[in-house]
């Protein structure tokens, strides 16, 4: 090989940071080259193979194996040097047999070195930032899992979901549209709370919540707001309820059914915790109400404000509703119409029914 030729392979070989020793069977280098810097000391004529790569003492063996045929290479792979500066080079040691050398038929060993420093530091960055983006992906799945929680406590399911979808805008404002308010409050819970302890009282209220909003949820509503013993409650909001009277009423029987029982743990005598139940149907401003720093997906409008009214009128046991509600649902519910009402802020007496079942 002309020496033009023998430049030009090392100069392949030194910028691909490879070199190549040629060993004979006697374990004499009959050649060397490359990149000359991966060897452990600088060839020169008398160079032993031990002393360009240390590593590979002991191994006469295997190149006795890979002479005979018994073992088709042997590699060592990511093989560490420290530097005099410091860093530490990483190098792969490959043997294999070599043959017709220089057009003669003669067998000896082909031992190639190749550094892998850059490539492995490169793989250990990669490993480094996948663990990285493996813990992100663990505090994101937390943090989704938390922010789901808290969506769905402390919003609405529905509001949250339509707010993740985009299909609600995190603006204040609404639309006017139809919907059934429900509002349902405790009897007797002030007389009652005087004899428990705040602690009692708050297990009471939530006892009275868990009955009051499984049943408005059995039912498709949506709990807006939460007010001491008392609760709001809206059908036909957010997804479309053509029969959004009925579900209201069904909600407020389901509640009937299920009245608090309260335990001698909290009270000296077993006693019975009745709700009272108003609903009403008719147009009303539903969307984000309140300030800059706040919001609350609600409804506002008289029929809340009447609504709100009738549940005060409501005896215990009772499911009182409104003219327009009694109006959409009337041939599928059993009522009966009470005497002419004057609630608190209407100039006109209303006519409410008492909902006995439905059909």
């Amino acid at each position: 090989m002309s020496e033009s030729c023998l430049s030009l392979l090392d100069t392949v070989l030194h910028e691909n940071k490879l070199a190549y020793v040629l060993l004979s069977p006697q374990q004499q280098c009959l050649e060397q080259g490359g990149d000359v810097s991966l060897f452990f000391t600088t060839p020169s004529p008398d160079s032993d193979i031990y002393e360009l790569i240390p590593e590979l003492l002991g191994c006469e063996d295997i190149f006795q194996d890979i002479l005979n045929g018994d073992m088709p290479r042997f590699e060592l792979s990511n093989v560490n040097r420290s530097l005099d500066n410091g860093h530490i080079r990483y190098v792969n040691i490959s043997i294999v047999p070599h043959q017709n050398q220089c057009g003669e038929q003669k067998t000896g060993l082909l031992i190639t070195l190749s550094d892998t420093t850059d490539w492995l530091e490169n793989e250990q960055t990669l490993t480094q930032q996948r663990n990285e983006m493996t813990l992100l992906k663990h505090s994101l799945d937390d943090t989704n899992q938390r922010l789901n929680f808290i969506m769905q406590r402390y919003v609405p399911k529905e509001v949250s979901k339509a707010l993740m979808e985009n299909r609600l805008l995190p603006d204040l404002g609404g639309e006017v549209r139809e919907i059934s308010a429900l509002f349902v409050d405790l009897r007797n819970y002030t007389g009652i709370s005087e004899r428990l302890t705040p602690t009692e009282t708050i297990e009471m209220i939530n006892d009275f919540l868990a009955v009051v909003c499984q049943a408005i949820v059995d039912s498709g509503g949506m709990v807006v707001n939460y007010m001491g013993d008392a609760v709001m409650a809206i059908f036909n909001a957010l997804e479309p309820q053509p029969d959004h009277a009925r579900r209201a009423v069904q909600a407020g029987l389901q509640m009937q059914s299920n009245p608090l029982q309260l335990n001698c743990d909290r009270t000296e005598h077993q006693e019975t915790l009745y709700f009272g139940v108003g609903i009403n149907t008719g147009h009303a401003l539903v969307g984000n109400i309140g300030a800059l720093q706040h919001y609350q997906y609600t409804a506002i409008g008289d029929i809340i404000n009447v609504a709100s009214r009738i549940c005060g009128q409501a005896r215990p046991t009772e499911v009182l509703m409104g003219a327009n509600t009694f109006n959409h649902i009337g041939h599928e519910v059993d009522a009966e119409s009470l005497p002419p009402m004057m609630l608190k802020g209407k100039s006109q007496p209303l006519t409410v029914y008492r909902v006995q079942n439905l059909k």
